[in-house]
């Protein structure tokens, strides 16, 4: 049949939701925000920080050359996630470091 759907549970690292458009039998359109989605994303339209983001806020850092703490904070939300740390310079966009965390 014809028309939208959509889904959604908690997984265990937060909310799962997809979004399905069928037309003419066929999928005119799939979306699916993941836990990761939610949890890596960035500030949103409000300027709200998003969770990683606002957890690392703070975070003391004993070794900057080695900042193995920033993969146990995004660890914490995913551990499928942060094997390679890219800090930038938030005005420029520019490149600062890059640290292996795994």
């Amino acid at each position: 049949r014809d028309g939208p759907g959509w889904g959604a549970t908690e997984a265990i690292r937060g909310a799962l939701c997809h979004w399905i458009e069928v037309k003419d039998g066929k999928i005119k359109n799939y979306q699916i925000i993941a836990p990761t989605t939610w949890n890596v994303g960035p500030r949103d339209g409000k300027n709200q920080l998003g969770p990683i983001e606002q957890a690392l806020i703070g975070t003391p850092i004993a070794d900057p050359s080695d900042p193995v703490e920033v993969g146990h904070v995004a660890r914490s939300f995913d551990s499928c996630l942060v094997c390679t740390v890219h800090a930038h310079d938030a005005k420029t966009g520019k490149e600062l470091a890059r640290f292996r965390t795994a």
